[in-house]
């Protein structure tokens, strides 16, 4: 295992697979991690087409951008590869292309999600290609779950990259536990921000439609260049879950990326 943190992006050489590329790249370039592409095929016989594809891609890259990835082709499946490389390389983070959550085909926005919750490491799924360089406004949103408090370790992983203005987005309602437990996420987040010096705006959505389209109407008028939502851990071998309300987001953010956290 390498000792430096790396970025890993899995590609099928497919159209949006080039787009999380192209935001690895982007990100690499400011917190100075490698990148790791990784293919995976399913049987011998197609490593050499493969191994061809991705020394064309790593050629492209070093052309047009002045920087060389490493790569990995193997036999092997996405399913379980992507999880053990990112273990294996050290990974800070996956980035991947991912239409097949857009278009919602249930098969494949079943493969995705399982996906996300199979990593240790936060997942970045990329439907567009960038439109900024930087992730300099960041959505926040904040819920009643504990799980919440786990995203303050990016927040100071941004703070320390980027001139970040984290933008927290509270739901609107009128249950008292529920509340209660929102003020306390609330508390404790922007502790986190004051703690860091970091920048942040504080947003209570209108309550007019469901929190999660409220959420990315306003970060689309934000103009924001990250949201950062929670997966949730179920009772059942430490495995996690992507709710209706986070996978809504994850199809809908359109050219703005969704890191995806799942808590220890």
């Amino acid at each position: 295992m390498t000792a430096t943190k790396t970025i890993l992006v899995p590609t099928d050489f497919t159209e949006v697979a080039w787009f999380a590329l192209q935001h690895a790249i982007r990100v690499s370039e400011v917190v100075k991690e490698p990148i790791y592409i990784l293919h995976c095929v399913s049987d011998l016989n197609k490593i050499d087409e493969a191994q061809s594809k991705m020394a064309s891609l790593i050629d492209l890259v070093k052309n047009k951008y002045a920087i060389t990835p490493k790569s990995i082709v193997k036999v092997g499946n996405y399913m379980t590869d992507i999880a053990l490389t990112a273990d294996e390389i050290n990974a800070s983070m996956v980035i991947m292309g991912s239409s097949t959550v857009k278009e919602m085909d249930e098969n494949k926005v079943s493969w995705v999600l399982k996906l996300i919750t199979t990593c240790r490491v936060p997942f970045i799924t990329i439907q567009e290609p960038p439109v900024n360089k930087r992730y300099d406004d960041i959505v926040f949103p904040i819920d009643f779950t504990l799980q919440n408090r786990e995203k303050h370790e990016w927040i100071s992983y941004f703070s320390d990259y980027y001139l970040s203005r984290f933008h927290i987005i509270k739901p609107n309602i009128s249950d008292p536990k529920l509340m209660a437990q929102i003020d306390i996420n609330l508390a404790s987040a922007k502790k986190f921000l004051d703690e860091r010096g970091a920048k942040y705006v504080e947003y209570t959505v209108p309550g007019v439609k469901k929190y999660e389209e409220e959420v990315l109407e306003m970060a689309v008028n934000i103009r924001a260049d990250l949201i950062i939502i929670m997966t949730t851990p179920t009772d059942k071998e430490g495995k996690f879950i992507v709710e209706p309300e986070e996978q809504y987001i994850l199809a809908h953010a359109g050219h703005i990326p969704v890191m995806s956290i799942n808590p220890r």
